[in-house]
């Protein structure tokens, strides 16, 4: 059921919904031959609790119950038994439970296990076991069967909802039907002829197809001179007398022998992939053929050798089980998967396990089906599959303690990063996420060219945001670095910082489509307006009003100043400053990085002076020096600004700059804290300190 759900793309029901199980097994041997003196079925005994263990876990009732307990599935868990055909019973119930609204998904299948292993049977005349230990499906030197073991599980969705979410579909259920025999046969063992061909027509009704759209038999074919003969008399008895032949027959117990509990789902399974593949597969040992089953002349004839399986592909399958409960379930196939778009981008792969221990292995399978699905073509790039590979595993696997994650533009290059892959254990505590935006000097030509052609979400946000701008905001973001004038608009607070706010609100939002969702939030300077946008403290159009009062007006009263970072501690600046009384402490953004600004000149002179000192200090890239006395003209235009907005307290923490402290409601909306917020020092550092806390915490 594990296995299963993976390859469904859906690792322990991520993103299935409501999964339920339906599942039946064989009679324990194990619980009948070696728990027989601990297990009392009455519950009395020396050993009551270690009765009812016993019981748990050898009784078939238990058995969809442990899967959906170790699995963590909540949807209805049902045990299904009706002997021979209880998986294929299984596969009906869940379909009907799906369409029924009873969960979103569903496990269908069943085991049959023999304890202890490698031992044979005795024949007996005319009964049901192979002569000769071979199960020869509808031919005349078929005996009967063979007892073999096996389990087999299969995912079944609503086809809309697998659609929708870009499910791999192999196959799709019709119809299918389920009845019993009754009274009317020989026995209670014997097949009905009747029994079977009710329960084959009623299949075909549910689907609404005729017999002559079915192109395949999976039979229930137990190679018995009764079986086979009841079963082709109640197949004739639906598709008509006489053909030409047109549809083809076969049964998997001539690969693998009776499953018993199982043998259902091995037909389901082997007749699903012949649709999905379009192969009629050879169904063995059944020449010669058994003339009592009257097939020549009729509508089948015996698959007896591999084919491709031309026009519309619709299979039946058929399951009997002993005291004549009868299955059926028509197939077609799915409908044509949408073409893929190629993506040239890197793919993230992620992986987790249980263990570290798991870890490689499970990197060394990845891997080698990486490799097996590469294209022989060199030319074929991109590679249309490695982002679907890469969406399942992130949206389709849970996230298990021991993690690792490759990167790669193609599935081989994907496989080779796999291979090296270092794994670690993921903290027992998630870490708290801190988005931290940055300030006035980040922004560059084209900032968010790329994600604007590859992410339709950071597009529409970059189109929201600059359209509340006057200033050729948009064509920045988009810019090609190299063109003409491209780096002086950086620079030029009108254009430069309303581009950084929204490149940098754009990314937010994009993070959080992809489920990154912040914990806390804080920006440098003009980057706590991101932050407010991110953390609901503000809405987008009162942030960008903001922006452009305070972008317009530093390009108009500080457009002569400049901004220096400088290696040196707060104090250090300080005594700086008493050299150069003309600047002003802007920023102190780590124990020893500050920022000094104020006019051109007077930065220049500083910045000469520290270089001939060996100190390597970087000017900003902006042609501007907020933050110092040369704003202080348009904090009244700015104060009038705040004051027209509406802030609200926000659902994300904000950790404001200027305090380095959680913003509160009341500081929050007074218009005072974003006039403070652009004249005094920005104290990144502690702000930086009180985000990160002392917890362990990603910083984004």
């Amino acid at each position: 059921c594990h296995q299963a759900l993976d390859d469904a793309g859906h690792g322990e029901g991520a993103g299935a919904g409501t999964v339920g199980v339906y599942a039946g097994a064989a009679h324990s041997a194990y619980l009948a031959r070696n728990l027989r003196d601990r297990h009392d079925p009455t519950g009395a005994g020396a050993d009551p609790i270690g009765s009812l263990q016993a019981a748990m876990a050898g009784i078939a009732d238990y058995l969809p119950l442990h899967v959906a307990h170790r699995l963590g599935l909540t949807g209805p868990a049902m045990a299904v038994n009706t002997t021979c055909s209880t998986s294929l019973v299984a596969v009906h119930v869940a379909a009907q439970a799906l369409l029924a609204g009873e969960c979103d998904t569903a496990l269908a299948g069943g085991v049959s296990l023999i304890v202890p292993q490698g031992r044979g049977y005795l024949h007996v005349p005319d009964a049901m076991f192979s002569a000769d230990g071979r199960v020869r499906p509808f031919s005349a030197d078929g005996t009967g069967i063979v007892y073999s073991q096996g389990v087999g599980a299969v995912v079944l969705r609503r086809l809309d909802d697998a659609l929708a979410d870009g499910d791999r579909v192999l196959a799709v259920i019709l119809g299918s039907a389920v009845n019993n025999d009754g009274a009317d046969k020989a026995g209670f063992t014997a097949p009905s002829v009747r029994g079977q061909a009710r329960v084959i027509a009623e299949a075909l009704a549910v689907a609404d197809i005729a017999p002559s759209d079915i192109g395949y038999i999976e039979a229930h074919g137990t190679a018995t001179p009764l079986g086979d003969a009841v079963e082709t008399a109640a197949l004739r008895r639906v598709f008509g007398p006489t053909g030409p032949a047109w549809c083809a027959l076969g049964s998997v117990k001539g690969n693998i022998g009776h499953a018993n509990s199982a043998a259902g789902i091995a037909g389901f399974a082997k007749a699903v992939l012949a649709v999905h593949h379009g192969v009629i597969p050879a169904s063995l040992h059944g020449k010669p053929l058994n003339p009592a089953l009257e097939l020549d002349g009729s509508p089948f004839a015996l698959a007896d050798a591999t084919r491709p399986w031309d026009g519309p592909r619709r299979a039946g399958v058929s399951s009997f089980g002993i005291g004549g409960t009868n299955c059926h379930v028509i197939l077609g196939q799915a409908p044509p998967a949408p073409r893929t778009t190629p993506d040239p981008r890197p793919q993230l792969l992620l992986l987790s396990t249980r263990s570290a221990a798991a870890g490689p292995a499970a990197l060394g399978e990845l891997a080698d089906t990486l490799d097996e699905m590469s294209p022989t073509d060199s030319a074929v790039t991109p590679d249309p599959v490695l982002p679907d590979v890469a969406a399942t595993l992130h949206t389709g696997r849970p996230a298990l303690r021991h993690r690792a994650s490759a990167v790669g533009t193609d599935l081989s290059a994907a496989a080779a990063a796999l291979r090296t892959a270092i794994g670690r254990d993921a903290e027992l505590v998630p870490p708290r996420v801190v988005f931290a935006f940055p300030g006035g000097g980040a922004q560059y030509a084209g900032m968010g060219a790329e994600l604007y052609c590859d992410e339709p979400e950071f597009a529409a946000s970059v189109d929201a945001c600059t359209a509340l701008f006057d200033a050729p905001v948009r064509e920045l973001v988009l810019a090609d670095p190299n063109a003409p004038g491209a780096d002086a608009a950086a620079r030029d607070p009108r254009v430069g910082l309303p581009a950084l706010f929204t490149a940098s609100v754009a990314t937010a939002r994009l993070l959080r489509t992809w489920g990154v969702e912040p914990d806390v939030v804080l920006g440098h300077s003009l980057g706590e307006y991101a932050a407010a946008v991110t953390s609901g403290a503000l809405t987008l159009a009162d942030a960008a009003d903001l922006v452009k009062v305070r972008c317009a007006g530093m390009a108009d009263a500080a457009g002569r100043g400049a901004m220096l970072a400088v290696p040196v501690s707060e104090d250090d600046a300080r005594r700086l400053l008493r050299r150069h009384p003309r600047l002003d402490l802007a920023a102190v953004n780590a124990p020893d990085a500050s920022v000094l600004a104020g006019p051109a000149e007077a930065v220049r002179e500083l910045h000469a002076e520290l270089r001939a000192e060996g100190v390597d200090a970087t000017l900003l890239r902006l042609d501007a020096a907020a933050h110092s006395r040369l704003v202080d003209p348009i904090l009244p235009e700015l104060r009038a600004a705040a004051r027209r907005i509406r802030p609200t307290p926000g659902h994300i923490s904000l950790i404001t700059a200027v305090t380095g402290e959680p913003l509160g409601a009341d500081e929050l909306a007074d218009p005072e804290h974003w006039v403070r917020h652009l004249r005094a020092t920005v104290r990144y550092s502690r702000a930086l300190r009180t985000a990160v806390g002392s917890t362990p915490a990603v910083l984004v």
